[in-house]
């Protein structure tokens, strides 16, 4: 099998120009040769366009090979730009991606943490609490402690009094008996007087140890309204304990002041009342000697004496009550200042359990908002990123579509210079096959001419030798 190449061209472009050079005479006869050399031309010829048509088919076959190898080639590069732009875009949307998980990261970072201080001030401020709710609890107990005590001491005073009160009663009992021994007459109206006198005594002993007993029962109910109202603070109240525990001790070193006040003002009227026992109890025995003497005259001036002693005991007993009723106004007054101060406090401490509660809902809603605009913040990056993702890959898109266009314009561009340098290549092969082919013919019609014409005239002079011969 016969291969085709440009050997094979190059043979048949030699065999058509030898064709073309083909010399058919004297080799053949004369009538025979002009057929054979135009069959020889003709031949020439169909192998000149044969082998141009072979050469168009190689030159189109090696423009298509290149045009492929080519487009081959650009694809390869298209291709592997398309996935260099790939990767590009993947490294940048793992990289904005990787962004906004640390964002995120972070901003949960912040919120955990801030979550953690807020906790870790509850905790100081729960132990705090606790801390100040032990030393109100102490301070609590030390002033049941000093109630206690303070009631105890009242119970005694109000025991001595009884005794005072008891033992002056003894004395005027004692007195009147003396009184009676000594006159009859004016001893049973002494007596009666005296009688009087002792119950109305009696009667204000009895109401002075009610009242007593009734400023016992009051101090009992203030301690333990001071003792619940002192559990209460404690309960509520931690920030300020230092200055409540100043207060509680001023108030402790006021009321301690107060309480000696009042037991040195008891002792005075113990010693007032047994100052009073005492006079009368010489009084009483100074009656006695001068009712053995003059016992007429003597219980006249008892009798008067006695009366102005009774007016003497009404306005003291009227002044103690006086005092008494002073001195429970006083007490009032301090119970009704206490309440006012408790009250007060008590509104202090909603006041700043409410501002408390008011910041603590400020912090949480600022809390919650940072929360919202984190996750906003991530919402944002994370639309962007898509964003972003999409515009690569339209980018890429359209680069893929421009570089496909631009393969397909520069193929169009090279399949059409190729055709334009294979035409012209053609053109110039078949205009110079033609001019060498016509410039054979010419020179082999010439030489045919001139041989032909040689032959005639040789031929003429043959004949004209023969004739002359």
């Amino acid at each position: 099998m016969t291969k085709l190449d440009p050997k094979f061209v190059s043979l048949l472009t030699d065999t058509a120009q030898k064709l073309q050079e083909l010399e058919v005479q004297p080799r053949v006869l004369d009538e025979s040769a002009p057929a054979l050399a135009a069959t020889a031309a003709e031949l020439s010829q169909q192998l000149t366009d044969y082998a141009l048509q072979l050469t168009a088919a190689l030159e189109a076959k090696v423009a298509t090979d290149i045009a492929a190898r080519e487009a081959a080639k650009a694809q390869a590069l298209a291709e592997k730009e398309a996935a260099r732009i790939a990767a590009l875009e993947a490294k940048e949307a793992a990289r904005l991606e990787k962004e906004a998980a640390i964002a995120a990261a972070k901003a949960q970072a912040q919120l955990e943490l801030e979550a953690m201080r807020a906790a870790a001030a509850a905790i100081k401020a729960r132990e705090l609490a606790e801390k100040e709710e032990a030393k109100a609890r102490a301070l609590a107990e030390k002033e049941a402690a000093r109630l206690a005590k303070e009631r105890e001491a009242a119970e005694k005073v109000a025991a001595k009094e009884r005794a005072i009160a008891e033992r002056l009663a003894a004395v005027l009992a004692a007195a009147e008996a003396k009184a009676a021994a000594l006159a009859q007459k004016e001893a049973e109206k002494a007596a009666a007087q005296a009688q009087k006198e002792a119950e109305k005594a009696a009667a204000e002993a009895a109401k002075e140890a009610a009242r007593i007993a009734k400023e016992q029962e009051a101090a009992e109910k203030a301690a333990a309204k001071a003792q619940a109202l002192a559990e209460k603070e404690a309960a509520k109240e931690a920030a300020r304990v230092a200055k409540e525990q100043a207060e509680a001790e001023k108030a402790a070193a006021k009321e301690a002041a107060r309480l000696a006040k009042e037991q040195e003002a008891a002792e005075k009227a113990a010693e007032k009342e047994r100052l009073l026992a005492e006079r009368m109890a010489a009084m009483a025995a100074a009656a006695e000697a001068k009712a053995a003497a003059q016992a007429q005259k003597d219980a006249e001036k008892a009798a008067a004496a006695e009366a102005k002693e009774a007016a003497r005991l009404a306005k003291e007993q009227a002044d103690a009550e006086k005092a008494a009723a002073k001195e429970a106004a006083r007490l009032a007054k301090e119970q009704a200042d206490a309440e006012k101060a408790a009250a007060k406090e008590a509104a202090r401490i909603a006041k700043e359990q409410a501002d408390a509660e008011k910041a603590a809902a400020k912090e949480a809603a600022r809390l919650a908002k940072e929360q919202a605009e984190a996750e906003k913040a991530a919402a944002k990056a994370k639309i962007q990123a898509e964003k972003e993702a999409v515009r690569l890959e339209q980018e890429k898109r359209a680069a893929e579509v421009a570089a496909t266009k631009a393969q397909q314009d520069a193929e169009r561009q090279k399949a059409a210079q190729i055709e334009e340098e294979a035409k012209a290549r053609r053109a110039e092969a078949r205009a110079k096959t033609l001019a060498e082919y016509e410039a054979k013919q010419k020179a082999r019609l010439a030489a045919a001419a001139a041989q032909l014409a040689a032959e005639k005239a040789a031929l003429a002079a043959e004949k004209k030798a023969k004739a002359s011969a």
